[in-house]
């Protein structure tokens, strides 16, 4: 072998060892591995239509991945379709991109490609969202200027997330997949009127996201009669006592406003 062949030879072994980042070369499929952890809840959506689509144009896109652990396998960050749909083809190698991330990083890409290609569901949106905020430390703002949000539009995603595991089941079972709408149903669970507010989508009566609004604001006023009531009746009474004992109007009055201040103060 020439002096020439050997450095050719060094320097492969050095990529192969240590890949730049940014690096796009095949690898073969059995080196890769799905992420434990994808923002899309349905991995496999649409693999079928997409393994055609492959297979009459190409790969138009490289596989994101990174190193995985010690051994020689690589972990997707974005592509997990595409993988799918080249194993369903029966390709043994693919073109991938690799990157040089910390986990972090990893699960904001991965959503970040998701929502770029195609729309996550609320549900898988609300749940991705919490998951960069919780898990991963970023705040409102960090995750509104990733993904071109407004401050706003973050907060009301992230409110989906008080529902629990049953409630998201009950969405679902609804037909609920508008993200607005899910905002209303948690508000409505905030509430304690969580039920009534999937009884009332299922028969009709909340069919627009106007509807779901004037739903909840009604159950607040309601809410904030019964409170007023409750503290006039309260004070109504403490007066009456407080009368027997004292005939005292300046004083009646300094004690009634001290009465409405604590009662204020505790329903707030």
């Amino acid at each position: 072998m020439s002096l020439k062949s050997k450095r050719l030879g060094s320097l492969a072994d050095i990529f192969q060892s240590e890949v730049l980042e940014g690096t796009i070369r095949k690898i073969k499929i059995s080196k890769i591995l799905p992420s434990e952890r994808q923002p899309r809840g349905d991995r496999k959506k649409s693999v079928e239509e997409l393994a055609n689509s492959i297979m009459i144009d190409g790969l138009l896109q490289p596989i994101v991945v990174t190193k995985s652990g010690q051994d020689e396998s690589y972990k997707i960050i974005a592509g997990e379709r595409r993988f799918h749909a080249v194993s369903q083809l029966g390709w043994l190698e693919v073109e991938c991109k690799i990157l040089n991330k910390p986990e972090k990083e990893i699960y904001k890409l991965a959503v970040i490609e998701n929502l770029q290609r195609e729309n996550l569901s609320a549900y898988d949106e609300a749940d991705a969202m919490k998951i960069l905020k919780v898990e991963y430390g970023y705040t409102d703002n960090e995750i509104g200027s990733i993904f071109g949000k407004s401050r706003n539009y973050i907060t009301e995603i992230l409110s989906i997330s008080v529902l629990g595991q049953k409630e998201l089941e009950a969405c679902r079972e609804a037909g609920i997949d508008n993200k607005n709408l899910l905002v209303q149903a948690a508000q409505s669970h905030k509430k304690g009127d969580f039920s009534s507010f999937i009884e009332n989508f299922k028969n009709g009566s909340l069919k627009t996201i106007k509807e779901a609004k004037e739903f909840n604001k009604k159950k607040t006023t309601n809410l904030t009669k019964k409170n007023t009531a409750a503290e006039k009746y309260s004070i109504e009474r403490l007066e009456n006592k407080l009368i027997i004992k004292s005939d005292n109007p300046k004083l009646l009055i300094e004690i009634e406003a001290k009465i409405r201040k604590t009662f204020s103060d505790f329903l707030n």
